[in-house]
Parts: structure tokens; C-alpha cells; sequence
């Protein structure tokens, strides 16, 4: 890819993804939504949720809620594995974790230029979303980190060299985003392995000053 090529996919898709914890409550989310979008330039982020355990109907009134809210701020919408969902709502992109459906499918269920993200543990994860068409792929765990998910399994720190690993199986047509203990200190390591971003969860959502957080995380992919 050229340098000129690099810069333009680099202002075409977020910087950040800010991923939904159902540790908290729905008003705190959509307020999170917007003091972040307060903080960033309109398009610098986006919103995915993520709810393995919530009824159907309510998340898809969530979804809404969230659909609503991003669209008033500029931000991308992405769900979580839930297509026909993504599609009601609609939501820009879907997130396809394990068990969930193709990228082929979930295009199918909601237009070929919907954005898709796929979870990814292993360099092999990488290589087939490449293979699939994938958008983007979310690698994890960079980082040690307790997971907000009790029924997640944990899994142990791949470092910033799994980043570089995946930018090998991209080539340029996916961005790749680092997930797991990625921190205002830790976010600089992502961005000097040449992550396009990073993909967020405790960091928007929890502490005395998430905004000042996200804020520095941004940065060090501005500044890089």
C-alpha cells in the first residue's frame, strides 16, 4: 500500500471501537456515548455492542437506543453476532465473535457494503477472516486484563507482536485492532506495532475520568 493509500484508509475507519459492557446500566452507556463523542472529532470512534446474554427484544430496543445515539454524534454502529438485529436497527456493521455466522451471510442478511469485524485469537483466525473478505479484525488479548465477561474463558497475552503477525496476514485490505489491557500507557506499544486502532471496553465506561482516558488512548495513533 502506498503512503498516500495508507493515509486515506487510516481517516476512513475509526480509531477507536467502543465495545458495550452489560455491567452497566443502559442511561450510563448512552451518556458515556456522548461525553466521549465530546472529547473526539465526529468519526474518531465507534460504538459495538456486545450482550451474549440479553433477550432478543431487549437488546434490539438497546440497539436503538444506541443506533440513535451514534447517528446524532457522527459515530459508527456496530452489533455483536446478532445480524438480523444489525439489520433492523440499521446498524452499519456487525462483529462476528465464535459461533457466530460468515462474513459472506451476515453481508448477505445486510448488503455487500456492510462493514464486518471478526474476533481473533490465533494468527490462523487472522488468515481465514483475510481470506473471507473481513473488514477488520479485532485481535486479542494484547494485554493482560480482567474480563468484564464472567462466562468468557481467559485467555493469556499475545503482547503487540500479535498485532504485527495479523498486519502480515491484512496486507493492507483489513484493518486490524488490538484488544485486552489496552490503557492510556499500553495504547502507545499498540500503535508503534502498526495497529489501525484499538478496541475498548473498562476504559470508556469505568474510572473517575474515562474521557481523559479515551482521549489519550486516541492520541497515540494521532500522534504516531
Amino acid at each position: 500500500m502506498t503512503h498516500r493509500g495508507a493515509i486515506a484508509r487510516a481517516a476512513a475507519i475509526p480509531r477507536l471501537i467502543l465495545i458495550t459492557d452489560p455491567a452497566f446500566a443502559d442511561d450510563q452507556v448512552v451518556r458515556a456515548v456522548h461525553a466521549v463523542a465530546g472529547t473526539l472529532a465526529r468519526g474518531a470512534f465507534a460504538v459495538q455492542l456486545r450482550d451474549k446474554r440479553r433477550p432478543t427484544v431487549s437488546l434490539r430496543l438497546f440497539a436503538w437506543r444506541l443506533r440513535i445515539a451514534t447517528r446524532a454524534v457522527g459515530a459508527r454502529f456496530f452489533v455483536n453476532g446478532e445480524v438480523s438485529v444489525a439489520r433492523d436497527v440499521g446498524a452499519d456493521g456487525v462483529h462476528l465473535g465464535h459461533g457466530a455466522c460468515s462474513v459472506a451471510e451476515a453481508r448477505r442478511v445486510m448488503g455487500a457494503g456492510t462493514w464486518v469485524s471478526v474476533a481473533t485469537h490465533s494468527d490462523e483466525n487472522v488468515r481465514r477472516a483475510a481470506a473471507r473478505g473481513a473488514d477488520a479484525v479485532v485481535v486479542s488479548p494484547i494485554f493482560a486484563s480482567r474480563s468484564p465477561f464472567p462466562f468468557d474463558a481467559v485467555k493469556q497475552a499475545r503482547g503487540p507482536e500479535a498485532v504485527r503477525s495479523a498486519l502480515e496476514y491484512a496486507r493492507g485490505k483489513m484493518a486490524v485492532y488490538a484488544l485486552g489491557g489496552v490503557t492510556a500507557d499500553t495504547a502507545h506499544a499498540c500503535a508503534a506495532a502498526g495497529a489501525d486502532g484499538v478496541a475498548l471496553i473498562r476504559a470508556w465506561l469505568e474510572g473517575a475520568e474515562p474521557c481523559r482516558a479515551v482521549r489519550a488512548i486516541h492520541d497515540a495513533f494521532a500522534l504516531r
